[in-house]
């Protein structure tokens, strides 16, 4: 009868034991996702502009995870009779997608010259075909400088010295901003190859 109570039925050793390997799993899913979190909050700049709200995203993930993961990994463990196996193999499945947030994140807040490479020169962007392109041969035919004046500001020079340069705001690591011309000259540039 105890078995059919849900949760008033705690009190069985096989809840016990359901309720600490839930409580395990809970523990482990909220490690794993602090631990994935801190790459985002690295690549994104909040780490080191935002201290306290980075911990805060942490620590939010991490409870949030636990309090998700806790209901559900009990509620299987005492529905389909989940073995310890069973829970190793979802902690090599998690910890397989906690490695896979430093990249997951270094694409979501990708770095200026990578930036530059999706959004204009690189395959199928407007500069891909202009002398401002980030092919291959990007390093051999021009050259890409960071303007410490101006934060965020990234200038590509084209090696033919008779080509205008290229200045461009908002290249900053973990920035979220399109970017964009930073003069006049650099905004004709964008317009004539169709950006």
């Amino acid at each position: 009868m105890a078995q059919n109570i849900g949760l008033r039925g705690m009190g069985t050793e096989e809840n016990k034991g359901s309720t600490m390997l839930a409580a395990s799993l809970a523990g482990s899913v909220a490690l794993l996702a602090g631990v994935g979190s801190f790459s985002f909050v690295l690549d994104s700049r909040l780490w080191h502009n935002h201290r306290a709200a980075a911990m805060a995203v942490q620590a939010g993930a991490a409870l949030l995870a636990a309090g998700v993961s806790f209901p559900l990994a009990w509620w299987l463990l005492r529905r389909f009779n989940v073995r310890w196996w069973h829970v190793a193999v979802a902690l090599a499945g998690m910890l397989a997608l906690t490695a896979a947030a430093p990249s997951t994140s270094a694409y979501v807040f990708p770095e200026p010259m990578d930036r530059y490479h999706r959004e204009l020169g690189g395959p199928g962007k407007c500069l891909n075909l202009s002398p401002y392109a980030s092919d291959d041969a990007f390093p051999r035919a021009a050259q890409v400088t960071y303007t410490g004046q101006a934060p965020g500001r990234m200038t590509v020079t084209p090696l033919d010295r008779g080509i205008p340069p290229l200045v461009l705001d908002h290249a900053r690591r973990g920035g979220t901003e399109l970017l964009t011309a930073a003069d006049p000259a650099s905004a004709e540039i964008l317009r004539f190859y169709g950006c």
